[in-house]
């Protein structure tokens, strides 16, 4: 009897702390699609992959955008990793991953997270 008491005791504590981690790391249902054209300015390990991006003013000054996550189906289509495509024009369909995570001390981060999803040379 006293077994039944403490398994039961341990399921209750286990399914308390699952519930717990979901509760702190929920992925939100927002979720934009957006396509671009940009200019390749290289891969690097830390920074991701970089695209050069015309401004928001629409004038001659360009913006760094840098993507961190891309589908099988992009980099089996175009190898991001190469020098030789540095300055190629692309057209980059991405996918934009709006979530939150609470700290332990119940302080909510909204973060935002890029995905290319489709690419296209222009």
């Amino acid at each position: 009897m006293k077994n039944k008491h403490f398994l039961v005791f341990v399921f209750s504590i286990l399914a308390f702390n699952v519930n717990a981690i979901i509760d702190n790391k929920k992925v939100s249902e927002a979720q934009e699609t957006v396509t671009i054209d940009a200019t390749f300015d290289g891969y690097d390990e830390e920074d991701g992959y970089a695209f050069l991006v015309k401004g928001e003013d629409d004038g001659e000054d360009e913006d760094i955008m840098y993507f961190y996550e891309v589908t099988d189906e992009v980099l089996s289509a175009v190898n991001l990793k190469s020098d030789e495509i540095i300055g190629e024009r692309f057209q980059i369909t991405y996918m934009i991953e709006t979530f939150e995570e609470e700290d332990e001390y119940g302080y909510k981060e909204t973060y935002e997270k890029y995905i290319i999803i489709k690419i296209k040379i222009i």
